[in-house]
């Protein structure tokens, strides 16, 4: 139950993101001020553009509820769409790099397990960009009802896809480098 409590400590989404060229917070904002059918366009763009991805969220939901999904789903949106914005280039991540990252990251995930639930700091801590995943994390347990178990299910897929959409736009830059 180490949950919102210690993420606090990293972000406040109360508090303006003033240290990069663009606010995650304000894309969130910006994604959920979206018509329906353009949201649905983006999604459907994203889907096209990382199907191992979106597809395994999508295909995930048990032990999250139907609104935790959804914003699951709208967060990773938001975190493409902001690399987006930033004029940063992906492409498509492999199915072989995407298991392999899943595989990666279940073992931290079970290491930092005990009988008290998932120790969500250090796992936060260990992430490829600790607040970007704080941040995602936070959108969605203040704005839900996340119990234990959903909130772990949750926080293992946000990193997992955080870390795949970087991966995915330094191997665009690496493949445009050579």
């Amino acid at each position: 139950m180490l949950g919102a409590f210690f993420m606090r400590k990293f972000v406040s989404m109360k508090e303006p993101n003033t240290s990069g060229a663009l606010s995650l917070n304000d894309t969130l904002i910006e994604v959920e001020g979206w018509a329906p059918d353009f949201y649905q366009r983006i999604f459907e763009e994203m889907l096209d553009q990382q199907p191992y991805i979106l597809g395994t969220i999508m295909d995930v939901d048990e032990g999250m509820d139907e609104q935790v999904h959804s914003a699951l789903l709208r967060s990773i949106i938001a975190l493409k769409w902001a690399f987006q914005k930033m004029g940063w280039r992906q492409t498509m991540l492999s199915e072989e790099k995407w298991r392999q990252l899943l595989e990666d990251k279940m073992e931290v995930y079970e290491d930092h397990q005990s009988d008290e639930g998932l120790e969500i700091e250090p796992i936060v801590l260990k992430s490829s960009s600790p607040k970007t995943l704080s941040e995602l994390y936070l959108y969605i347990v203040e704005n839900n009802e996340v119990d234990a178990e959903s909130a772990g299910n949750m926080l293992f897929l946000l990193d997992c896809a955080v870390e795949a959409l970087e991966m995915a736009v330094l191997q665009d830059k690496t493949e445009s480098d050579t």
